[in-house]
């Protein structure tokens, strides 16, 4: 099992997808998933959404619920988090789950950027709804200005993308990081990784420090 944390707007969608495309991982994303619900209107969604309008985590207990339902569905595949844990509560729960289902963290790989950079990533950040495609105007634009390259309809910006909700939520993060940073290299398996340039530069730094864990 492998864990790809980091600050918002760093790239850990992006090369989430890569990696688990690469190495044949089931991913979990905690963002999509909760996005998806709050889209859907479920009951976890209407739970949810007054934190993520405001820039904030979503309740830890919400949180751990739906990754325990995720591991036992697929406790038996190769696995990719992405974005979770965000706390030093939810990795204690991680490893406890973890180790009720007889399975293991085997790498704890955090992408690191400066928030200045962070800042001028998200406020660039577009989607596309239908194929749920990310670009980014300053590292990964697409071909035709707004416009998806395979769907070729209209990109758009989320609500949070704007400079005050990520300075709250990388306040939140910074916050959070050094403790689980020192658990995670307290069990050996924390890995840092500078997230600058193309998204296929960070994916090559990537892949070196997961070719020794994947064959």
């Amino acid at each position: 099992m492998f864990l790809l944390f980091g600050p918002p707007g760093v790239g850990k969608g992006t090369q989430a997808d890569l990696v688990s495309n690469k190495y044949k991982l089931i991913k979990f994303s905690m963002g999509d998933i909760l996005r998806d619900e709050v889209s859907l209107d479920t009951s976890v969604g209407n739970k949810v959404k007054r934190y993520l309008d405001k820039g904030t985590l979503a309740p830890d207990d919400v949180v751990v619920e739906i990754v325990e339902d995720f591991l036992i569905d697929n406790q038996k595949s190769h696995l990719l988090f992405d974005g979770f844990p965000r706390n030093l509560n939810q990795a204690l729960n991680l490893e406890k789950m973890v180790a009720q289902l007889g399975l293991s963290i085997n790498l704890a790989l955090e992408l690191s950027l400066s928030s200045a950079e962070i800042v001028k990533r998200v406020v660039n950040r577009r989607y596309c709804l239908s194929c749920g495609r990310i670009y980014n105007y300053i590292t990964n634009p697409p071909q035709n200005d707004g416009k998806c390259d395979a769907c070729n309809l209209k990109l758009v910006k989320r609500d949070d993308d704007n400079e005050e909700i990520i300075a709250q939520r990388l306040a939140i993060y910074n916050d959070q990081a050094k403790p689980l940073i020192d658990y995670y290299k307290s069990l050996g398996v924390y890995r840092q990784i500078e997230a600058s340039g193309s998204p296929q530069d960070v994916f090559e730094k990537i892949s070196l420090v997961l070719n020794g864990y994947i064959k």
